[in-house]
């Protein structure tokens, strides 16, 4: 779903084992501002989830925050995440 959003870079999907539980922590990245509202809507800062994830999960974050990287570890990756490709 996200690799047909116009404005998507990247995505990371990390995950540790907390108290016999598995914690999911997903970051994406994007090209700018305005593709992250194109995908999110009017309230960009609530989660997207889609409701088959959402059935498979104990929680999740109903909110999300947002982040400019600033340093990346290739000229490649900054220009990506920062819209300059």
């Amino acid at each position: 779903m996200l690799k047909k959003c116009d404005g998507f870079a990247a995505a990371m999907l990390l995950t540790r084992d907390v108290e016999g539980e598995k914690e999911i922590t997903v970051t994406t990245f994007w090209k700018s501002i305005e593709a992250i509202d194109a995908f999110a809507g009017a309230d960009r800062d609530a989660a997207v989830v889609a409701p088959e994830a959402a059935a498979l999960l104990k929680s999740f974050d109903h909110r999300v925050r947002h982040f400019t990287v600033d340093v990346a570890d290739s000229s490649e990756s900054i220009s990506i995440f920062a819209g300059r490709d």
